[in-house]
């Protein structure tokens, strides 16, 4: 008799199949291609160094990174956070408060760089966005935005050296 009820119960549930969108959902995100990430890669240059990194939306703005270890982050306006391209230590830092650049490493500070609100140039339907920054040097920060508003070009002074950075959209 106990036997008769397994074999019922089987025939009347094999039918019956449970299904939960949410795992479907999950498992279509397994299923479909992997994006192609170097369709998003940049180049950074700094002194001598080159790389290839790969931005990552952040809370703090955009993390550039790649698996060397280089990092930039970048706040929309400024390079605020550089560490790895080839350098030994701790990572450079800087913060505006009003029109004052303070760059530090670890908990040393650098220099306190003077610098003018970003100023917007348009030419052949690409905006430029250019900053004047002095302190014994006189230099310039600059962000280049293409037609459709995606940024091309960020170069910028990252250092007391007056080192620039460079970060070019490849693609």
């Amino acid at each position: 008799m106990r036997i008769l009820s397994i074999l019922t119960c089987l025939l009347l549930f094999s039918g019956c199949s449970v299904q939960s969108s949410q795992l479907s959902a999950v498992m279509g995100l397994f299923k479909t291609p992997a994006a192609d990430i170097s369709l998003n890669s940049w180049s950074v240059k700094y002194a001598n160094y080159e790389a290839i990194v790969y931005p990552v939306t952040m809370p703090q703005g955009t993390l550039f990174s790649n698996k060397a270890g280089d990092q930039v982050l970048f706040d929309g306006w400024s390079v605020r956070r550089v560490s790895g391209l080839g350098l030994r230590g701790q990572e450079y830092q800087n913060s505006d408060i009003e029109d004052e650049r303070t760059f530090t490493r670890g908990s040393r500070t650098l220099a306190v760089h003077n610098c003018d609100k970003w100023k917007q140039k348009q030419q052949s339907g690409k905006k430029q966005f250019s900053q004047y920054c002095e302190d014994v040097k006189a230099y310039s920060n600059s962000i280049l935005v293409a037609e459709d508003g995606s940024i091309r070009v960020i170069r910028q002074v990252v250092d007391d050296r007056y080192n620039a950075l460079t970060l070019t959209k490849l693609n």
